[in-house]
């Protein structure tokens, strides 16, 4: 039983023609060769933009073990283990830890048990397929970079239009102060004064897209916090609009900004309402979600968590826009400025959380956030 060894650790891809390399880096499946010590020596493109990582953050830097999540550590062991014995090994399926502390399932991992010259054992290759439900995990991953990089330049725009503005603003005011109401330029001076107040308004929309904007979190017991919020919304929505407010069925405490995270219910509820021109029905429901409990985004680190949904009986969401819905200035409204869902995604970031949406047109959309909870059994 024997393998051709596997290629130095200096240089992982040692001895590859440039199309075998070129098949081995782009294949449609994750590819990785490891040593006898555990440390990845190879590994391919197609798993690295997978993971969130780059090939320097992992060649003969890390093992296996770190890629995976802690509750996942015993499975790889027991399936390295067999590989060793067997001389190959398939059916584990773990749960990966992408860059930015992301955690995601992918597929079934297959393995081959590679020996050198006198049958010794020197590592192993390895290969995950992606699952088909391991692809929508993928999207919202490659939607939250693109957001993230949008995020970065909505920040350094915001900072230098507010000191431009700030320029506007000033002048505009001191022109008011020393000019008579009468001089002919008054009435375009206040003009200006009003237009750099509505883009001051932008502006801040963008500080908050990009997590720049100051946050005071505090312990909020969210069942009643979730219960005064639903009550001021009662006498704002349309009057066709059936508002169901459902607390959790268990105490909820988070470390929250209660202003940030009301502005957030407050916009997704008015929003879902706007979806229901002929009336209908939307819900604000709370739930916690454990560990183990379906449900939690295999991205998010490991915890418990408090989800808060909005969900419509209204048009729904086309397809093709869903993914852009979080971008600034991005909206199907005549009158609106585009920021508003841009804010909700820069809150829940703020807050350590994840924001995510499903809909369906002809169906409804619906909105859930999901919060780190507090533990309460140790209060």
């Amino acid at each position: 039983m024997t393998s051709p060894p596997l290629p130095e650790p200096d240089h992982p891809e040692a001895g590859l023609g440039q199309l075998s390399l070129a098949l081995f880096d782009h294949a449609p499946v994750g590819l990785w060769e490891v040593d006898s010590t555990g440390i990845i020596i190879s590994v391919n493109q197609t798993l690295l933009d997978w993971l969130g990582y780059t090939r320097a953050e992992v060649v003969n830097l890390q093992k296996l073990e770190t890629l995976v999540s802690p509750e996942s550590a015993a499975t790889l062991q027991v399936f390295i283990d067999q590989c060793r014995r067997l001389g190959h090994a398939s059916g584990g399926t773990l749960t990966w830890r992408g860059g930015h502390e992301r955690q995601m399932r992918l597929g079934e991992v297959t393995a081959t048990a590679v020996y050198d010259a006198r049958g010794q054992w020197f590592g192993w290759r390895g290969a995950v397929q992606m699952a088909s439900d391991a692809t929508g995990a993928q999207d919202r991953l490659l939607q939250e970079r693109t957001l993230e990089a949008v995020e970065r330049l909505a920040s350094g725009v915001a900072h230098k239009f507010n000191n431009l503005l700030q320029v506007i603003q000033g002048y505009a005011e001191l022109g008011l102060i020393t000019l008579e109401s009468t001089h002919s330029v008054h009435g375009n001076l206040a003009r200006i004064k009003e237009a750099a107040q509505r883009a001051a308004v932008l502006v801040q929309g963008l500080v908050a897209f990009s997590r720049r904007q100051t946050m005071r979190r505090r312990p909020l017991e969210f069942n009643l916090f979730l219960t005064q919020v639903g009550s001021r919304l009662q006498r704002i929505v349309p009057a066709s609009v059936e508002l169901h407010v459902i607390p959790a069925d268990q105490p909820v405490r988070i470390l929250a900004d209660a202003a940030s995270l009301e502005q957030v219910i407050i916009h997704l509820v008015m929003n879902a309402g706007e979806a229901l021109p002929h009336g209908g029905i939307v819900k604000l429901e709370t739930h916690l979600i454990g560990d183990a409990t379906e449900g939690r985004p295999a991205e998010l680190p490991t915890g418990t968590y408090v989800c808060i949904s909005v969900s419509d009986t209204g048009v729904g969401i086309d397809p093709g826009i869903v993914a852009q819905i979080f971008e600034p200035f991005f909206t199907t409204k005549d009158t609106a400025n585009g920021l508003g869902l841009s804010v909700v995604w820069g809150v829940v970031k703020q807050h350590e959380g994840r924001v995510e949406v499903t809909s369906q047109v002809g169906h409804g959309t619906s909105f859930h956030i999901y919060l780190p909870a507090e533990d309460l059994t140790s209060a």
